[in-house]
């Protein structure tokens, strides 16, 4: 009789919610079917007009905003200003004409003899003046990078680089196209003066009384338009690609994965078109072409983005949904709570190990009710797809952080901790000789520094290019840190000799790495809409030097004199002799950890 009771009860309560759901479904289709049929493709062919039109005059500002650099280097050196042959001043009008066109990534001047100078603009906002010089053997030239940081009203110097370069200025595409022009030219390259970087360059000859005096060139780097097109509206719910003649993507606004769809869109072959991702959900795509060496605008909007005269319709249906759910909840609140309730009750048991970041804990609840088991084993989908944050967050930060209820709001604490700084050294000469195919290399670098940081307790905070940063004693407090960040960093150095070298290096550093302990300000730094849990203050700007100063010293790793004290005589050293320390007063003791110190033990 239970049984009956219980299935009774269900018939009568699924035909009452069929009934609800059936009148509302019927109204709100009825309004989608009048709203939305009249209105979406209006929308869409409005904002996908609008869009084009922004990246047209974005595209427009840019390329008139680089012709301009050119035109303003030409005159200055037709007129007899300055001689190209000036360095001081050349450098000064060159940085000055980069800094005023923040659409230009590079400024330069080729001589008739291969040689090259220019400004450049780099992706971490820092300023390079980089010379290409005279032959030092038959395939390479003598190169020269210095690097500058923007301050306010002026641009403070840092580093200069020299070594040399096997990139051919008068074989440059660029360069080939101005050359034997009357006017400004522009071209698509993939590769300038520093190495692998895709952009479209201006490029224009500069002659005075009949002579060729050489080539002016100004570059846009693809990357700057992509950031573009990221702040365009579309980009919050759908997707923009610059294309080339061959399709393929130059500049995108990121986001959502729409690869499929526009490579649907261009199989069809039409300028627009209502296009399905295979999962049942329809995309707007068009393709507008941006009247610039064949290049198209192509955007991708999701049909189920424009739902708000559905939900305002929705709205106006509340009272009738009131009504009919308060009939609904009389007869099947009974019902409810022994079919609802307590399997809801045990899935939020089961939420609460999300919560806590203990995905392994969560288990699937089977329910005879199809919607309750649809949840219960999406949940569990849920903290499957939310294991694989761990490649990106930390998971023992996020667990730590919730365990000690911070909120996820900017602040933070003073703590001692110790950092580890450590990177490849050569690997800005290794990537100009071998572009993209050192990635492998770069990788796998990471992956064992990450692996080693890790085993020691140590949590990475961030990749910085080839760098990697690791702190122990936050966010999880751990005794003797400064040893366990010593012991990761020969883990390291041990495991990078067993590394191949893309240049086939057997000798010299194989990696470097600075160490430091001391107070800093742990905690959530960022805005209120992005955070980032890191470390700031002097210990993490003396292991940042430090390893720097491995290059100075001939070593791999070099550890502070706090860390030394911390350590306690458990790891035998070797003092270097004091040395400042780069943006801090005074000096400081640095010692080496040798590689014959590798057995060492916690106590």
């Amino acid at each position: 009789m239970t049984s009956r009771f219980r299935i009774n009860l269900g018939l009568a309560l699924t035909s009452l919610m069929l009934l609800a759901v059936l009148s509302t479904a019927l109204i709100v289709h009825y309004s989608w079917m009048r709203v939305s049929s009249a209105n979406i493709e209006s929308i869409v062919g409005s904002l996908n007009a609008s869009t084009a039109k922004s990246v047209q005059r974005e595209l427009e500002g840019t390329f008139k905003s680089s012709e301009a650099a050119v035109e303003i280097i030409r005159s200055i050196l037709f007129q007899g200003a300055i001689k190209s042959e000036d360095e001081a001043k050349r450098e000064f009008v060159f940085l000055s004409v980069l800094r005023s066109q923040l659409a230009v990534s590079w400024l330069g001047f080729a001589f008739p003899d291969g040689r090259f100078f220019g400004a450049h603009t780099a992706a971490d906002g820092k300023i390079e003046m980089v010379e290409i010089g005279q032959l030092v053997d038959e395939s390479m030239r003598y190169f020269r990078r210095d690097t500058y940081r923007p301050i306010p009203g002026d641009i403070f110097f840092e580093t200069r680089e020299k070594s040399t370069t096997a990139y051919v200025t008068l074989g440059a595409k660029w360069y080939r196209a101005a050359k034997d022009s009357e006017q400004s030219v522009w071209s698509i390259v993939d590769i300038l003066p520093t190495g692998f970087e895709p952009a479209a360059v201006v490029s224009a000859p500069l002659r005075n009384n009949a002579r060729y005096d050489g080539v002016i060139m100004a570059s846009i780097n693809f990357d700057r338009l992509s950031q573009f097109l990221a702040t365009l509206n579309i980009a919050s719910f759908g997707a923009a690609h610059i294309v080339n003649e061959a399709g393929t993507a130059i500049a995108t606004s990121g986001g959502q994965d729409f690869d499929e769809i526009f490579r649907l869109s261009a199989a069809a072959k039409a300028e627009s078109a209502l296009i399905n991702d295979g999962t049942g959900r329809a995309h707007y795509v068009t393709m507008t072409p941006l009247g610039f060496n064949g290049w198209k605008l192509m955007t991708a909007i999701p049909r189920d983005a424009f739902t708000a005269e559905i939900d305002r319709s929705t709205r106006r249906l509340v009272i009738l949904v009131i009504a009919l759910a308060v009939l609904t909840a009389i007869s099947s609140a009974v019902f409810a709570n022994f079919s609802f309730a307590r399997p809801i009750r045990r899935i939020v048991a089961e939420l609460r190990h999300i919560e806590s970041f203990s995905l392994a804990d969560v288990k699937r609840i089977p329910s005879w009710l199809s919607e309750l088991d649809d949840l219960s084993g999406a949940l569990k989908r849920m903290a499957t797809s939310l294991s694989a944050f761990s490649k990106f967050v930390p998971t023992e930060i996020v667990r730590s952080l919730i365990a000690q209820g911070i909120e996820p709001v900017p602040g933070g604490e003073t703590r001692e901790i110790t950092v580890i700084f450590a990177d490849l050294p050569g690997f800005t000469t290794l990537t100009e000789r071998y572009g993209p195919e050192v990635t492998p290399f770069l990788t796998e670098f990471l992956t064992l520094a990450t692996d080693a940081i890790h085993r020691e307790g140590g949590t990475v905070d961030k990749f910085i290019g080839d760098c990697i940063m690791g702190v122990w004693n936050a966010p999880t407090p751990l005794e003797d840190h400064a040893l366990h960040a010593v012991r990761a960093a020969q883990a390291i150095r041990s495991l990078m000799q067993k590394v191949s070298r893309p240049d086939g290096a057997v000798t010299g550093s194989r990696v470097r790495i600075g160490i430091s302990t001391g107070r800093v300000f742990v905690g959530n730094i960022g805005s209120s809409q992005r955070l980032s849990y890191t470390a700031i203050g002097d210990a993490v700007n003396v292991a940042s030097r430090l390893e720097g100063l491995g290059k100075e010293y001939g070593v791999e790793i070099i550890i502070s004199e706090h860390t030394r004290e911390a350590l306690g005589g458990r790891v035998t050293l070797r003092e270097l002799g004091e040395s400042g320390i780069r943006g801090r007063s005074g000096v400081i003791k640095v010692y080496e950890v040798p590689g014959d110190s590798e057995q060492i033990s916690i106590r």
